[in-house]
C-alpha cells in the first residue's frame, strides 16, 4: 500500500523437509488482517452458471455399490460431465475407488483428507514452538483447501468434515428417515438439505425443525443410458436388489412367500449381511447372487422389482418399463404398506434422469455460495 514493490526468485534451491503449521492464534489474525484490509484485498465475486466449480463429495462408504454409494458416484460422474473439479472423501476401496479414478473423479481417504496428514511419529512439523515430531494418529493441518462447496453424506462423516473444514459452505443429502447414519447434522455452514423423496423432508422438518425453505426433493440419480426397455427375454421373476440386513428382513421374507405362491422365482443381489439368507435358500424358487454394479443386466430380465421406501432399483425398473414392489417399513423393518407400481410417464421419469438431478444439485451449490459471498 506504500509503494514497496513485491518480487519473487524461482532459481534458489530449497529442501523443505518440514510442514508448516498453523495454530488458533495464526486464524484469529487471519481474520483480523482480511477485516482490517477488506477494501484492499481481491473482491471475491459471485459464481456464474458456466463457471468451474472446486466441490468435494464426502460420505461414510465409496467401495462397493450400496445405495449412497451409487447416489455419490452418479453425481460425481455427472458433475465431470460439466466440467466440475470433483473429489470425494471416503473410507474408499475397490471396485468403486477404481471406477472413480478412471472418470476423472479424484479419491481422497477419510484417515488423510486433502489438507490434512496423519502423523506417524517420523514426520517433522513446525510449531511457534518450533520443530516437534507428529504423534501417531493425530491429525494435522498442513495446508489450505480451496473447494467453493462441500456435499456431504451421512452423520458421522458429516460431523468429521464440519469439524475439518469449519469455514466451507456445505449441503447434505439426506437418504433415509427410517436409518440413524441418515439423522441430519445441524451446522451453521449446512445452507440446505437435499431430500431423495419427499417424505424425508416432512421427517427432517417434523423431528428436527430444519425450516422448509432449507429443505428440497431432489431424488436418486439414474444413468437412462444404461436402464432401457430394449427387448430382452423376461422370466417370471421377482428381482430384490440391496444389502440382505435387518431393515429388509421382513420385506424378503414377504417376497419369498408371495413368489411361492404365485410360481414365481425370487432373485435376492446384494451384500449379505444377515445370518437368514441361508435359511431362505433353502426355497428352491430363491436364489441369491453377490453385488454388482451391472444391476441392469438383471433387472432387463425379470418381470417385476421389488425394494423398501423409493429406492434405486424402483427407479431404474421403470426406466426398464418394468413395475416395481415397494414396501413401507419403519425403523425396525416392520412392514406398514406395501404397493406394485407401474413405471409413470416419460415426463415423470425425467426428474429421476441423472443429467437434471445434477443441473438441480448444480443450481443449489451456485446457490448456497453466493449466498455465503
Amino acid at each position: 500500500l506504500q509503494g514497496v514493490r513485491i518480487g519473487v526468485m524461482f532459481d534458489i534451491r530449497v529442501t523443505h523437509k518440514s510442514i508448516g503449521m498453523t495454530n488458533e492464534k495464526w486464524e484469529e489474525n487471519r481474520l483480523k488482517f482480511s477485516q482490517r484490509y477488506m477494501n484492499e484485498l481481491p473482491k471475491v465475486l459471485p459464481k456464474k452458471k458456466d463457471e468451474k466449480l472446486k466441490i468435494l463429495l464426502s460420505c461414510l462408504f465409496f467401495k462397493t455399490f450400496t445405495g449412497s454409494e451409487v447416489y455419490v458416484y452418479e453425481l460425481a460422474k455427472t458433475l465431470v460431465k460439466f466440467g466440475h473439479d470433483v473429489s470425494v472423501l471416503s473410507d474408499i476401496g475397490r471396485p468403486m475407488e477404481d471406477m472413480a479414478k478412471k472418470i476423472g473423479i479424484k479419491v481422497y481417504s477419510l484417515k488423510e483428507p486433502p489438507g490434512f496428514k496423519l502423523g506417524d511419529g517420523k514426520w517433522s512439523l513446525r510449531t511457534p514452538e518450533g520443530m516437534v515430531l507428529s504423534t501417531p494418529n493425530t491429525m494435522y493441518k498442513v495446508s489450505e483447501v480451496n473447494f467453493d462447496i462441500i456435499h456431504t453424506q451421512h452423520e458421522p462423516t458429516t460431523n468429521y468434515i464440519c469439524q475439518l473444514y469449519p469455514n466451507i459452505p456445505k449441503i447434505s443429502t439426506i437418504h433415509s428417515e427410517v436409518i440413524s447414519l441418515e439423522k441430519p447434522v445441524i451446522n451453521e455452514t449446512i445452507r440446505e438439505y437435499i431430500c431423495i423423496r419427499p417424505e424425508i423432508q416432512e421427517h427432517i422438518v417434523d423431528a428436527y425443525e430444519i425450516p422448509k425453505e432449507r429443505t428440497s426433493v431432489i431424488y436418486n440419480p439414474v444413468d437412462k443410458e444404461r436402464f432401457t426397455q430394449k427387448n430382452t427375454q423376461v422370466e417370471n421373476v421377482v428381482l430384490f436388489v440391496g444389502s440382505i440386513d435387518y431393515l429388509r428382513e421382513n420385506t424378503i421374507k414377504d417376497l419369498v412367500s408371495y413368489t411361492k405362491e404365485n410360481g414365481k422365482e425370487l432373485w435376492l443381489v446384494g451384500d449379505n449381511k444377515s445370518n437368514y439368507l441361508e435359511s431362505l435358500l433353502q426355497n428352491s424358487h430363491v436364489k441369491y447372487f453377490n453385488s454388482t454394479w451391472k444391476t441392469e443386466d438383471y433387472i432387463k430380465r425379470v418381470s417385476e422389482t421389488a425394494g423398501i421406501l423409493l429406492g434405486r432399483t424402483t427407479i431404474e425398473s421403470w426406466f426398464c418399463g418394468k413395475p416395481a414392489w415397494i414396501y413401507k417399513v419403519d425403523s425396525s423393518g416392520n412392514i406398514l404398506e406395501k404397493t406394485l407400481n407401474t413405471p409413470p410417464s416419460t415426463q415423470e421419469l425425467n426428474k429421476f434422469d441423472s443429467i437434471h438431478v445434477g443441473q438441480s444439485i448444480e443450481d443449489k451449490y451456485y446457490q448456497v455460495i453466493n449466498q455465503q459471498i
